[in-house]
């Protein structure tokens, strides 16, 4: 870890939160999620946050917009790793208007300087397989409990057994994809079952988003940045840090199984191009769920450090205070929704001409459509290819609904 102690880095987090409107924060008996990601610069050895997201709910597979602007998934998690693609885009821009920026061009694509690396702070554990964890005592590589080496001699390994049985497990509300082996539900540690790519819960009909630990763990495999930025940079961009709050339950095990190995062996973990570092911090998030606190907020907050400092709020994955006549205009939604995702990459490649030609070959920019950009990924697609087929095995299918392009919306 950078010379720093990550009690400052969660603080740092923390207090940004704090400051910040009350709209869209729990109320009462309501508590809620803080994730973010922060910029360390190894020659200054500063740390700023440039993103923030809080959050735990999630649309059902009714609720999806094709046009791109309403979002899945408002989980903290996933609202601080949208606005952070949205800081990166804002960087390449500032690079290529000769502005201070962390990336430098480097032939018509973009390179993260050297000096920059990032750390994920979330005040929880991510849902899903990671926070499938034993509720005390001493774990297993599955994070199973063991007997003590110290047992007496006598105990036998039924013995052993019956009593692993017994003890029990922190469980998560995400769910086994359909059509794949489910939760056995037995009582105790055979409540889950480990290493499965799960979907969030959500009120109503189920939703496709899966659960950040699945997400976390693609982002350590394959990059942060998603598709579309692939396209545009020199190389994927990796969290070299995470860190989790305190006050929840939390294990080191069940982290590394779940981002790091699954059900594979230790030569998937070797072939990562950045392995990155667990830490616990000791500083608690005021807003985390407890005896008091059992409901989750309605409301998620996404801020993006910009030229502006960029504040929005969203319910069920739409900017907060949006009218019913405006509820599906295009003018309202989030900044981090993928139609105004795609504007900013739209807006890089208006930029660089040559890249632009280069991307888009015959086709013309506006005429093409948000999945089938996405497709033209290709080091992304093969990256993202390999790691599905020998990491997670399966993936959640989502239904190819965003044929979106940016010459035929209207607002």
């Amino acid at each position: 870890m950078p010379n720093i102690c990550v009690d400052s880095i969660a603080e740092k987090c923390i207090n940004l939160y704090e400051k910040l409107p009350k709209s869209g924060k729990p109320i009462e008996n309501e508590w809620t999620v803080l994730s973010c990601v922060v910029q360390y610069d190894k020659v200054s050895t500063t740390f700023d946050v440039v993103s923030l997201g809080t959050g735990s709910k999630c649309i059902g597979v009714s609720k999806m917009s094709p046009a791109g602007n309403i979002l899945n998934d408002s989980h903290a998690e996933a609202f601080a790793r949208r606005g952070f693609l949205i800081y990166l885009y804002e960087n390449i821009i500032n690079t290529i208007e000769n502005k201070q920026s962390i990336f430098h061009k480097e032939e018509e694509k973009f390179r993260l300087r050297d000096n920059i690396e990032f750390i994920f702070y979330s005040s929880q554990m991510p849902c899903g397989d990671a926070s499938i964890m034993t509720k005390m005592g001493e774990e297993d590589d599955f994070g199973y409990m063991i007997i003590s080496s110290k047992r007496e001699a006598q105990n036998d390994n039924c013995h052993i057994e019956s009593k692993r049985q017994k003890l029990d497990i922190h469980r998560t509300g995400a769910k086994c994809l359909p059509n794949t082996e489910q939760d056995p539900k037995m009582p105790g540690v055979n409540y889950h079952l480990l290493g499965q790519v799960r979907t969030k819960p959500g009120r109503g009909d189920r939703t496709l988003s899966v659960s950040c630990s699945d997400k976390m763990a693609r982002w350590i495999h394959v990059g942060i940045q998603g598709a579309l930025l692939d396209i545009l940079l020199s190389e994927p961009i990796f969290i070299r840090y995470f860190i989790f709050g305190a006050g929840v339950p939390y294990c080191d095990i069940s982290l590394h199984r779940a981002l790091l190995k699954r059900k594979c062996d230790n030569a998937i973990e070797k072939r990562l191009p950045c392995i990155p570092e667990f830490y616990r911090c000791s500083k608690i998030f005021p807003d985390i769920r407890g005896e008091h606190k059992m409901r989750p907020a309605a409301g998620s907050i996404i801020w993006i450090k910009t030229s502006q400092n960029l504040t929005e709020v969203a319910v069920h994955g739409q900017k907060l205070g949006v009218t019913k006549k405006k509820a599906n205009s295009l003018s309202g939604s989030l900044c981090i929704s993928k139609y105004n995702i795609y504007k900013k990459f739209h807006e890089v490649l208006l930029k660089q001409k040559t890249l632009c030609s280069s991307v888009c070959g015959e086709e013309l920019l506006c005429n093409i459509e948000y999945n089938n950009m996405k497709r033209k990924a290709v080091r992304y697609k093969k990256n993202w290819h390999e790691t599905r087929d020998t990491f997670f095995k399966i993936w959640t299918s989502k239904p190819d609904i965003w044929n979106f392009c940016l010459n035929n919306n209207t607002n």
